[in-house]
Formats: structure tokens, C-alpha cells, sequence
């Protein structure tokens, strides 16, 4: 959960030099709460875990969690603390980022600080290995209550430490870099078995403009063709609204047994890939606008070039 300060420069600079900025925008971001954001926008009734500073900064991200309709619930604000913050350097001709953070200094969830309700009244947990303290035994409540968990492993993020979560991941969806350095696979598809044969249900990789790759519970293949777009802004968040439409689609489209329950193994492998082509339209369309939120497409928009 993080604040971005996005500038559009003609070209990355390579020295001590001047340039005059194309454009500029603030916006919200991270990988969770991003997800959350195209899922909230989308009408799902989704909230927010984590902590933030009691900065300006941190009143700002829960001001831009109104507009998603992101319900902030489970958002603590500490005092004395400064919130998560980062400039974003996006290059004019191919929407590239140079990305500079500046961590939130307020604390880390511990086992003891959960909020366990909002956790097994779920029918999915997304993480993305933040608040490593309390992941095992978060996991270990949304197991217990038939909530799914679902991982987002983000490209330069893989730590051999993160084996022990990625063990009990039922929804795992990775960015190449991660894919391949967790697997050691270079083809993606044999690295989506290679991550379904660990224990996932849903394995899936995704390699930008070339698409995506998934195994089903089933162990059934699909490749998702990518949606080129003729101008690309800014690739910033894409990755992170990918995870928020396919978790969308699951809850929306997904098999409900007769305890509630999200059925992965009874859910036909068509919505399946029709959660993939969402995912995939909504990662596209989100290039079109500087920001990782600001581009995000209405559902209507995101279902028509997905053709579902």
C-alpha cells in the first residue's frame, strides 16, 4: 500500500542533466491494495490489511481507497509513523519504469495484531509476501474457514524464504522473473506445472505483451494471448489490476458449493480462461493512462475487448 508520484520523461537520464517533464500524476498503488482496487471498482465487496503512517501521505491512500470502494476496515493508522511513498520515472516511447521507495515505517502485522474475522469471512486472501510474521499464521486462519489464498509474486520479488508460504498458495499467479527463479524453469508452461505439482490449484505466469500462461486444477494448460494496444502510456499497476480481475472473475463466476465456499476444483476450466481474458483485457487497457489506477477500465469496457 504505497502513494506514487508518476513523471513522464522523453528518456531515462544517464547523468547529471535537465529535462522538462511530459506529464505528471499522483496516484495510488502496490500490489495488493491495487488488485483490490480493479475488484472494488468492479462491485466486489472487498477489504484492506495493513498499516499506514499518520501522514498526509497515508490520509491520501485512504481517501483513494473511497473512490474503488475498498472498505479500509482493516487499515490501522499509527501514530508517529510515515506512510509507504515513490517516485516512478516512466519513459515517453516505451512506457518503461525506473521506481524509487521509500518504505512506510510504520510496523509489520505480527501473528497476535490479525484480523482474523476479515480473514474467514473472505472467500479469497490475496497477498503478495508483505508482513512476513503473519502470513503463515494468516494462511493458516483463511485455511481453516475455506477461504482461498492467493499469491502475487512480483518480477525481482522471488526470496528462497517465501518457499515455506508459496507450500499452502491456492491461487498463484507469478511474474516471469519470479516464475522462473522459484521453478527454475525457463519454458513458463513448464513452469506453471512445476508450480501446480507444488501445490497450487490455480499456477499461472505472466510475460507482459507475450501473454500468460495457466494450469488448472485439472492440470489443463491455457495460454491467454496478451491485447496489444497501438499506444502504450505507462505499464505501471498492470500486473497488480491483472490479479484484481481474475480474482474478480473467480468470485463473480466461480463454482459456490452448498457451504458458500469457492469451488476451484468444480469450476469449469471455460470461466477459468474467461477470468484469464479479463485479467489480461483489464492489464492492457490499464497502460493507456499514466498511473497504476487512474487507467483502469469500467468492467463493460474490459468485457468487450476480452469478447466474454
Amino acid at each position: 500500500m504505497i502513494n506514487f508520484h508518476l513523471i513522464k520523461v522523453r528518456k531515462f537520464p544517464t547523468g547529471r542533466e535537465v529535462q522538462e517533464v511530459v506529464e505528471s500524476a499522483n496516484d495510488g498503488g502496490g500490489p495488493v491494495s491495487t488488485a483490490l482496487a480493479v475488484a472494488g471498482k468492479f462491485g466486489a465487496n472487498v477489504v484492506m490489511l495493513d498499516r499506514i503512517g499518520d501522514d498526509m501521505t497515508g490520509r491520501t491512500i485512504l481517501e483513494d481507497f473511497k473512490i474503488y470502494n475498498v472498505h479500509t476496515d482493516g487499515v490501522e493508522v499509527v501514530g508517529g509513523t510515515i506512510s509507504g511513498c515513490a517516485t516512478i520515472l516512466v519513459e515517453t516511447e516505451s512506457g518503461k519504469r525506473a521506481i524509487f521507495f521509500e518504505r512506510s515505517t510504520a510496523p509489520e502485522y505480527g501473528e497476535s495484531d490479525l484480523v482474523r474475522d476479515l480473514i474467514t469471512d473472505s472467500k479469497i486472501l490475496h497477498i503478495n509476501g508483505r508482513h512476513r510474521q503473519a502470513l503463515l499464521p494468516a494462511i493458516k486462519s483463511a485455511k481453516k474457514a475455506h477461504t482461498l489464498v492467493s499469491f502475487d509474486g512480483g518480477a525481482n520479488r522471488y526470496e528462497s524464504s517465501l518457499d515455506e508460504i508459496m507450500a499452502h498458495i491456492d491461487i498463484c499467479i507469478v511474474a516471469r522473473d519470479f516464475g522462473e527463479k522459484y521453478t527454475g524453469e525457463t519454458d513458463l508452461m513448464k513452469a506453471c506445472y512445476s508450480i501446480h505439482e507444488k501445490g497450487a490449484l490455480i499456477a499461472g505466469v505472466t510475460d507482459g505483451a507475450n501473454g500468460s500462461y495457466f494450469v488448472w486444477p485439472d492440470a489443463t494448460e491455457y495460454r491467454c494471448a496478451a491485447y496489444s494496444q497501438d499506444t502504450i502510456v505507462d505499464t505501471t499497476g498492470c500486473g497488480d489490476s491483472f490479479h484484481g480481475a481474475f480474482l474478480y472473475g473467480l468470485t463473480q463466476w466461480g463454482t459456490i458449493d452448498e457451504q458458500g465456499i469457492l469451488d476451484l476444483q468444480h469450476t469449469p476450466n471455460e470461466v477459468l480462461e474467461a477470468c484469464a481474458k479479463l485479467a489480461s483485457a483489464v492489464g492492457a487497457l490499464n497502460t493507456r493512462q499514466l498511473g497504476g489506477r487512474s487507467g483502469l477500465p469500467t468492467l463493460d469496457a474490459a468485457k468487450q475487448l476480452a469478447n466474454i
